[in-house]
């Protein structure tokens, strides 16, 4: 039987429609909220933090320069002699370049002299150019009285060795005739000079000598000898900038200390990287044949 007279039936309609009004309310309240009425919503500029430009200078990548490489040209007079395997030895085990500026004489003053030829033509960093024939019988101011005896002397040496380029190194003269540059250390040569450039030869000098005494003993040592490269180039001593021609002498290295001597000296020209070895023939301004 049932005893209740309604009462709480009337309650839960009562609290169920409390809650439907309350939902509804939240619902159109927040909804408004995110509706745009058009007002401008920003801060006051008064209360807007001020952002600072960064005005530090961009860093920029400058390019590493890169040292433009100075040339050295190695080369050796009076071979072949007995200093001469010592000289092709050293420069076979440091595989450098080399030109050697060969008398026609001293080829045939023996057959050791002969088999030493033999082995500079086959060697691929030997290059092979003229010294004159008879080194003027080592009477230098009788030799260059004479133009066409000079001139025939170096043809002699070319002819009869076979040799295929037309550079020449005057005996006991520092002379150039190149293309770009004329200059004679003895006045007295000159003419002779100039006529073995108008017969097609480029004659070429040297900038800095590894000189010997009259015991055939190098007078500078390795550290000299580098220290004398060095200066040429930043005092610009050379003929031409950026390129260096080196004598010596292929007779002082029969000696094993001064050959030695050479093999330091030109591991330490190895260490530069500034430094590269080339053949005479790429010197700037010699004509080719």
């Amino acid at each position: 039987m049932d005893t209740s007279d309604g009462s709480s039936d009337d309650e839960s309609e009562e609290q169920t429609a409390l809650k439907f009004f309350r939902n509804s309310f939240l619902i159109v309240f927040f909804s408004s909220c995110s509706i745009d009425h058009g007002y401008d919503n920003s801060l006051p500029a008064k209360f807007i933090t001020h952002v600072r430009k960064n005005t530090a200078p961009v860093e920029t990548i400058k390019p590493v320069k890169v040292k433009k490489k100075k040339t050295i040209y190695l080369t050796f007079d009076d071979g072949p002699n007995k200093g001469t395997k010592n000289v092709l030895q050293v420069i076979n085990e440091e595989q450098v370049p080399v030109s050697m500026f060969i008398v026609g004489q001293h080829v045939y003053g023996s057959q050791e002299q002969q088999a030493i030829w033999d082995s500079l033509q086959k060697d691929s960093l030997v290059e092979l150019c003229n010294h004159s024939f008879t080194h003027a019988h080592n009477k230098y101011n009788k030799f260059y009285t004479n133009d066409s005896t000079v001139v025939t002397d170096f043809e002699r040496c070319k002819d009869s060795l076979g040799l295929d380029n037309n550079i020449v190194r005057t005996p006991g003269r520092n002379i150039w005739r190149t293309a770009t540059i004329s200059s004679t250390d003895i006045k007295k040569s000159s003419e002779a000079a100039d006529s073995l450039y108008k017969d097609g030869f480029t004659v070429v000098g040297w900038d800095v000598e590894w000189r010997f005494n009259d015991s055939l003993k190098l007078k500078q040592t390795t550290d000299e000898m580098i220290n004398e490269v060095d200066s040429a180039f930043i005092k610009n001593k050379t003929k031409t900038p950026e390129h260096l021609v080196l004598l010596a002498h292929d007779q002082v290295f029969a000696d094993s200390t001064d050959a030695s001597s050479l093999k330091n000296f030109i591991r330490l020209l190895k260490l530069k990287d500034e430094y590269n070895i080339e053949f005479v023939s790429r010197y700037p301004g010699l004509k080719q044949q």
